[in-house]
Parts: structure tokens; sequence; C-alpha cells
């Protein structure tokens, strides 16, 4: 699988699957903020395995992740994250508190904070995935959401380490989340397995 191989018709596809999944995504993290989310265009890009964790703030920025295993019939992995301070506000926008994070410094996270964060996660990557797979009629099972708190390179290896083993390149399907305050809330890619990537283009009727 590269770059060579995807045919702009599976790019366009690919794209309206990360509009609709990150679009139900979108609605359920403005319900349980109760502030307005906006989303950005879905971007679908094949890149090197090793240049995947420059897409999200550069691999030294201090950033929060979810991750989880995609199982079933389109296997991947799922990904949210948001740079620290961004998934400090939303912590507190959760729990009603005025934001604690100021500045460029990496806030802290107790249990707490932790748990209302992996939640966030949770709803989200399972409001992306319901929508996929009602879209294609796959199923697609979610693993318990692993949450980490680290730069964004050591987090985005992990991610993609399964991946890595093999194909050279990694599909991303990107969506960025935003409010009226932080244009920069978070970013949600689906990173689907070879195998993957052909059971939701078949379903799709197009082909790679």
């Amino acid at each position: 699988m590269n770059a060579d191989h995807l045919a702009p018709v599976a790019i366009d596809a690919l794209a309206e699957i990360g509009n609709i999944g990150a679009g139900t995504a979108a609605t359920a993290l403005a319900q349980m903020t109760g502030v307005r989310v906006d989303m950005g265009l879905p971007r679908v890009s094949l890149v090197p395995v090793e240049d995947v964790p420059d897409r999200v703030g550069g691999g030294d920025t201090v950033v929060a992740a979810i991750l989880l295993d995609v199982t079933g019939d389109a296997p991947g992995r799922m990904v949210f994250m948001m740079p620290a301070g961004a998934a400090r506000t939303v912590v507190d926008m959760l729990m009603g508190l005025p934001s604690t994070h100021s500045g460029d410094e990496v806030p802290e996270f107790d249990e707490i904070a932790l748990s209302a964060l992996q939640e966030v996660g949770n709803v989200l990557t399972g409001a992306y995935l319901g929508a996929l797979s009602t879209l294609t009629g796959l199923r697609l099972e979610p693993s318990p959401p692993a949450l980490g708190i680290d730069m964004a390179y050591a987090l985005l290896a992990t991610a993609i380490v399964d991946v890595a083993e093999r194909s050279p390149d990694a599909l991303l399907i990107e969506t960025d989340f935003s409010d009226d305050d932080d244009p920069q809330v978070g970013t949600l890619m689906f990173i689907p397995t070879p195998e993957g990537l052909d059971a939701v283009l078949g379903r799709l009727g197009v082909a790679a």
C-alpha cells in the first residue's frame, strides 16, 4: 500500500467516512462539554510511518492521547490526541470548573481528571466507530481505551507499531476539532491496517 496505489475515488470515499464519523464525534464532545465544537475538513493521506508524529504538532509536543485497538472486520487503531493544555481545559469544562491551565507549561492531571479524559476519548472514538459501522455494515469492536500524556512521538510510536510491521506507510484519516476559544482542541485519527483499509473500501464499492 503506497500513495501511488490509492485512487482519487478511494480518497474521496475515505474523506466522507471521516466527515461522517468525526461529525458524530464532534456532536458527542459538544454534548459532554456544553460548548459548540467545530470540525475541520477531514484529511486523508498516506505517509511514511516514521513521519506520523510530526502530523500532530511535532514529535516533541506534550499531548494527551487516547489510543485503542479496533478489531473485527476492519482492524486498525484509533487515536484522539490533544495538546496537554487543551486536554486540561476540556476536563475543567466537564467538571464545571474554571480553566486551571494558563501559559505554555504542562498542566497536571490527578486521577479524577485522567478518568474524565479517558471517558472523553471513549465517547468520541465510540461515536466515530459507530458511524463507520452504520455506514459500511462492518463489525467494528473497540478495545478499552488507553490514556497517555507524553511527547507526541512516544505516544504515536506505540499507536502505529503494528501498522509499521505490515506496511511502510500509514493511512491517516484525520479531523481537527476546535471551539470558539481554542482553534486546536484535538485531532481524531483512524489508522486502519492494510487489511482494514481493503475491507472498508470494499464495502464502499471502491478499490484502493
